[in-house]
């Protein structure tokens, strides 16, 4: 599992701990979850390049995001709706699934 930690501005930081999918070509699975009070938007990212652009997860939502090529899955670039202090330190979460 890693995770995300929402900041001040609205935005997450870098995340934190590693998901590594391994379930070959096209085979990664991650489950992705919102457990703070706003919508957020991300990227999802395999070994430091963008694979998945803009996903969407409403406040306390999950989602699972496949198609992902074996990698270190890091959510990058991820932003809430309000940006803003409202929702500093709340967490997304990033789990292995394949």
């Amino acid at each position: 599992m890693a995770l995300v930690i929402i900041n001040a501005t609205g935005t997450g930081g870098t995340q934190i701990g590693t998901v590594t999918t391994a379930g070959g070509a096209g085979g990664g699975s991650i489950l992705v979850a919102n457990n703070s009070t706003s919508a957020v938007t991300f990227d999802v990212a395999t070994a430091g390049t963008v694979v998945q652009s803009e996903v969407q997860l409403q406040a306390k939502e999950f989602k699972v995001i496949s198609g992902l090529d074996d990698g270190a899955q890091t959510l990058v670039n991820l932003t809430t709706a309000h940006g803003t202090v409202a929702q500093k330190n709340n967490i997304v979460f990033n789990y292995l699934i394949t």
